[in-house]
């Protein structure tokens, strides 16, 4: 994928008209203001806290964005090179999502911040399904294999959300970030 496409697909997925519950949680800002830590005047400890915010969400969170989507890719390689062990494919990238979910929800000790994640992560999951993945039965024109492998990432992220609605993993936030921007085709380094 060219740069041009992938920063076509980050703004895309960056809009706040996207309904992914990105409002469902401020990340503690409205205590911080609430608790008479934001001083009147200019906006400085405000963005001091934003700051401190992301660099702490982005520490803890990354590595687990990172190691969904080289799950992904893994399983997209999978694919490729062997088409009949698709079955096997699916069950082993959906175990080793399930693992790393389970991980994140244990380094999650908030309960606020957990259910926040749960949701967007759940609602990045029906935005790919909806939004971004193809049809079905495009995947049965003959000779179109990226089509084929479509289908298949859409099938295991819909294995996947389903497994969330089912309680048997959580879909946090960057757990399903990792595994759509992979499917996307966006490459790593561009998150």
């Amino acid at each position: 994928m060219d740069n041009d496409h992938e920063t076509y697909i980050l703004l895309l997925l960056s809009d706040s008209n996207l309904p992914t519950g990105s409002f469902v949680a401020s990340s503690g800002l409205e205590s911080y203001v609430k608790h008479g830590f934001s001083k009147p005047g200019p906006p400085a400890s405000t963005i001091t806290f934003i700051q401190d915010s992301l660099g702490a969400y982005g520490r803890s969170a990354l590595p687990f964005v990172s190691d969904a989507h080289r799950i992904v890719e893994s399983f997209k390689g999978t694919h490729n090179s062997n088409v009949g062990g698709s079955q096997q494919s699916h069950e082993t990238a959906l175990k080793d999502l399930a693992a790393l979910d389970d991980l994140y929800d244990t380094m999650t000790l908030n309960h606020v911040a957990r259910r926040a994640s749960k949701s967007q992560g759940v609602a990045l999951l029906t935005l790919y399904s909806k939004g971004f993945s193809q049809p079905s039965s495009f995947s049965a024109v003959p000779g179109t294999e990226v089509c084929a492998q479509n289908s298949h990432l859409s099938l295991l992220l819909e294995k996947f959300k389903l497994m969330a609605r089912r309680e048997e993993t959580p879909a946090h936030l960057p757990i399903c970030w990792g595994a759509l921007t992979a499917a996307l085709g966006l490459s790593l380094g561009s998150l």
